[in-house]
């Protein structure tokens, strides 16, 4: 009987350990499974840390770019805004449409060659480049095209939103005919200034025609010079060709006078000593060129003011400009 005890005895303390080596053995391999697990999720998260990296990294390379998808989808919503408080439609390369002006198809002129050397900014004969990405070396690169304007009008108008010199500018034309595409800045400031917001991030203050004329009244009631006035001007001469300047700093011989006219207050100029004649007139103003405002002064003579000209701090910007105008001048000699 203690011999059959101590069997049972035996055999019990034999089935514990084998239990306790089983539950060891389990022990073990749960630690095992669960540290290969940990790996495997560790593994997982490095992979996706370094495609997370990887895309960052792309979205950063792309939003370095002066032009890309965004900026593209930007200018649709800006332009779907835009010609609905203008009351006019547009079509646009922004949204993947094709603008035609009058056979211009955009952007395929750009690549086809059809526009080499018919195209003109001002006066100075200009290369246009389509460009994706604005990363381009060209010196004017077209990044997007709009045509259109009011329901009934006749000829279209097609704004190019530009990078010159990688300074965003808005160029538009209303060429009707002949084979020369001819380009000027327009003067809509939130044509202007909301382009550069998205290409720039900052949206530029528009500056009013009242800055140019603050202290006017005074200087000139002191026979003085407004300091905004001063300095060297360049102009275009239709008779000579050439750009001639005039320099504003002395009144030596010279009597000011302030006077309104067509809705303006002119400088009146007359010599010191004059009796008769109406002497010349100036009026100094903001325009647009190359994407920037800059102060363009209107240069008119006889008893209305009649237009003479546009003067320009920089004789280049004279020499492209020539004898353009903006729209807002008085009459010109010509048209009488």
């Amino acid at each position: 009987m203690n011999q059959m005890k101590r069997m049972w005895v035996g055999l019990i303390l034999g089935s514990l350990l084998l239990a306790g080596c089983s539950s060891q053995s389990q022990s073990a391999t749960k630690q095992s499974s669960a540290k290969t697990t940990t790996t495997k999720v560790k593994h997982s998260q490095s992979k996706q840390a370094n495609a997370a990296s990887a895309s960052d990294d792309s979205a950063s390379s792309t939003q370095a770019t002066l032009w890309n998808t965004g900026k593209k989808a930007a200018l649709s919503t800006f332009m779907a805004s835009w010609q609905s408080e203008m009351g006019q439609t547009y079509v646009g390369t922004y949204d993947d449409k094709a603008p035609d002006h009058l056979g211009y198809h955009f952007p395929e002129v750009f690549k086809n060659g059809q526009l080499d050397g018919h195209v003109k900014w001002g006066s100075q004969a200009v290369s246009l480049k389509w460009s994706t990405d604005g990363e381009d070396s060209s010196p004017l690169q077209v990044v997007a095209v709009a045509t259109g304007g009011k329901a009934k009008a006749i000829y279209p108008i097609t704004y190019l939103f530009c990078l010159h010199n990688q300074r965003p500018v808005v160029l538009v034309t209303e060429t009707t005919n002949g084979d020369q595409l001819i380009l000027h800045d327009t003067q809509n400031s939130a044509l202007q200034a909301g382009f550069a917001k998205i290409i720039t991030g900052t949206k530029p203050a528009i500056l009013s025609d009242t800055s140019l004329t603050a202290g006017t009244a005074s200087a000139v009631d002191a026979n003085q010079w407004p300091q905004t006035y001063q300095g060297t001007w360049y102009y275009y001469d239709e008779y000579s060709h050439k750009v001639q300047s005039f320099t504003q700093n002395s009144t030596d011989d010279l009597k000011l006078d302030y006077e309104p006219f067509d809705g303006r207050k002119w400088i009146n100029i007359k010599g010191a000593h004059q009796g008769a004649g109406a002497g010349n007139y100036v009026y100094l103003r903001y325009h647009y060129f190359d994407g920037r405002q800059i102060p363009v002064m209107m240069m008119g003579s006889g008893a209305e003011a009649w237009f003479d000209g546009n003067a320009y701090q920089s004789a280049a910007t004279a020499q492209q400009m020539q004898r353009w105008q903006y729209g807002d001048e008085t009459k010109d000699h010509h048209d009488f």
